[in-house]
């Protein structure tokens, strides 16, 4: 009776492989695209059919990153993704060497890049975290890894900390979407290649943000930037294209959140009075209350936006060192403050609102 069942088992044992087997390709495809991240991870290594099966899935992540601890000989792999309930899980994989880096680049960096990239050339990705001091021995890799490979790439962030900026080019040009958030940092202060702000992807970002970095952009490369939230360093930038800037967001042409601009050649009053500004000191009460809502310091002007209902703060601060940084933000007001505004500063500021506008308020109101 124990042979019986045993050969019963033994047969739906092979039933079972025979029909996994035998399923058609698409159907596999179906059942594999439903397995969470790291199961599908885990099926590559199962045979190679099953590995080129998962190869065309996309890895859906909420982050992936790369980080390299040069001082402790030692590089990360970060996956976040979420899990059946909807809650972001993560994985650490540590690649750990015998020695510090040195000017080649050392074996456990290299064997992490090749994982991020067998990871990264199929993927949609919320997040992208890469922190590698050099990219000098990790081009070639970068290059074989996603080399005859058709990608399509998605990321919403890049976070990405280097002091080669080949790095940043390859990571950028890779994706196949637009409109990121991009973030650069660099390990040590210095400057960057202007090269970096005529790629595509930097040009159509949504917010640009260069932390500690002199970038040594020009105007008219600030200029062909589309974000909505742009934060630099640069020498070279002067009033004029700042005011052209505001001018177009006033203008409805393009869209500002905030600007974050240091350079040595930009005057605030230039730039107020090129897009009339205000004194916050000489506007109505109402101003007054909503310029509460500004919290942060250094905003002494005010100009209105493409609507009547959309003020800017403007300003100039002093950094530690010296330097002069223009700041200027949006001020949003609920749909309450926006009629209270137009009630009250319609009237006082006749000066600050055209027809046109008067007219798209009342109609609003």
């Amino acid at each position: 009776m124990a042979k019986i069942i045993i050969d019963d088992e033994a047969m739906d044992l092979e039933e079972e492989v025979a029909g996994w087997k035998h399923l058609p390709p698409e159907i596999r495809i179906n059942i594999l695209a439903r397995l969470p991240f790291p199961d599908k991870q885990n099926m590559t290594l199962v045979n190679w059919e099953t590995a080129d099966l998962c190869k065309l899935l996309p890895n859906k992540l909420h982050e992936l990153g790369i980080t390299e601890l040069p001082s402790t000989a030692k590089t990360m792999l970060v996956m976040k993704w979420k899990n059946d309930i909807g809650r972001v899980v993560s994985r650490m994989v540590e690649f750990r060497g015998t020695s510090l880096r040195q000017t080649e680049c050392p074996e456990h960096t290299a064997e992490a890049m090749r994982a991020f990239l067998r990871i990264w050339r199929y993927s949609k990705i919320k997040s992208i975290i890469i922190e590698i001091p050099c990219f000098e021995g990790l081009s070639g890799i970068w290059e074989e890894g996603m080399a005859g490979i058709k990608t399509s790439i998605a990321v919403r962030s890049f976070n990405i900390r280097t002091n080669d900026y080949r790095l940043v080019t390859k990571a950028l040009s890779a994706t196949k979407n637009k409109g990121q958030d991009i973030s650069l940092l660099a390990n040590d202060h210095g400057g960057m290649e202007t090269a970096v702000f005529d790629i595509e992807k930097v040009k159509n970002a949504r917010s640009v943000i260069l932390w500690s970095l002199i970038s040594n952009i020009k105007d008219h490369q600030l200029h062909a930037l589309s974000a909505h939230n742009i934060r630099l360093h640069s020498e070279f930038i002067t009033s004029n294209c700042v005011a052209k800037l505001i001018q177009e967001w006033k203008e409805g042409k393009r869209s500002l959140e905030r600007l974050h601009i240091t350079s040595p050649l930009i005057d605030l009053d230039t730039v107020v009075r090129q897009v009339s500004g205000v004194c916050w000191k000489n506007m109505t009460d109402i101003c007054s209350i909503i310029w509460r809502e500004v919290d942060e310091e250094g905003y002494s002007y005010a100009t209105r936006g493409p609507t009547y209902d959309i003020p800017a703060a403007i300003g100039l601060i002093r950094g530690p060192d010296g330097t002069n940084t223009f700041i200027f933000r949006i001020i949003r007001m609920t749909r309450e403050m926006s009629r209270v505004v137009y009630e009250r500063c319609s009237v006082q500021c006749p000066n600050m609102v055209s027809s046109e506008d008067l007219a798209r308020q009342q109609q609003r109101v």
